[in-house]
């Protein structure tokens, strides 16, 4: 299913920080503990189901954001768990995303973006050259993405 891509608009895709990877890649490094709510653009929360469908007439306006810590070699998806629930459960196969370097990753941190508590080591294939703060693309830092990719 193709979803209308608002998220081209996005100041970070057109600053090349996107792209689209596999919603199952995303979907296994998701917060499993996230609440039972998801929150719409309009600040509105709503069930798994009520997110779909605004999705489906709205389409995704901002990519999912992968986070990585600098210093703890930590990683987690930590904007889009509830998006990555619905786009896998409807078929949706690539979903854009883009990697947030910071210093710090993980609950402990104090601009969270996401209730779960859910973190994974960085693989020791990733050196520390490759993680500059800010934004960057997925590939970039998750080498194994490189196959996962579908351009846009």
């Amino acid at each position: 299913m193709e979803i209308k891509p608002a998220w081209k608009d996005h100041p970070l895709t057109k600053q090349g920080y996107v792209e689209l990877i596999s919603t199952d890649w995303l979907y296994n490094i998701r917060g499993q503990d996230v609440s039972p709510l998801a929150d719409l653009k309009n600040g509105s929360l709503v069930d798994i189901d009520t997110l779909w469908e605004n999705i489906v007439a709205e389409g995704l306006h901002d990519p999912v954001v992968i986070r990585v810590g600098t210093k703890n070699r930590k990683y987690r998806l930590e904007s889009g768990n509830h998006r990555i629930q619905v786009l896998k459960k409807y078929g949706v196969l690539f979903t854009p995303a883009t990697v947030q370097v910071q210093e710090d990753c993980g609950p402990q941190s104090p601009d969270i973006m996401t209730d779960a508590n859910h973190n994974y080591e960085l693989s020791e294939k990733i050196s520390g050259s490759d993680l500059k703060i800010g934004y960057m693309k997925p590939s970039t830092i998750f080498h194994d993405l490189r196959n996962d990719i579908k351009k846009f």
